[in-house]
């Protein structure tokens, strides 16, 4: 009987903790930062004029392999400022 309730407490212990990251990522996650060709792309536009300024930065833990999706600079730059519960607005 102590080695099941040792096993419950510490799996009850794992899902806690994966529940607490889980929630972190999604207020403060966010995807990886854009690359270096698409901030050139952005520059270019942006020395043209035709870009709005670039949002506030603000603390975002960068996600690997989260990206946005799209295919346009400007939007990718964007984006870059997004945390995962922004995100629900386009997906």
């Amino acid at each position: 009987m102590r080695v099941l309730k040792s096993i419950a407490i510490g799996f009850g212990a794992t899902l806690v903790v994966l529940a607490v990251v889980g929630v972190a990522l999604y207020f403060l996650g966010g995807p990886s930062g854009p690359s270096r060709e698409v901030r050139a792309a952005y520059a270019e536009l942006a020395a043209a004029g035709a870009t709005p300024p670039p949002p506030a930065e603000q603390f975002v833990l960068p996600i690997p392999g989260c990206r946005c999706h799209s295919d346009d600079p400007v939007a990718i730059v964007h984006h870059a400022e997004y945390r995962m519960r922004d995100c629900a607005s386009c997906h």
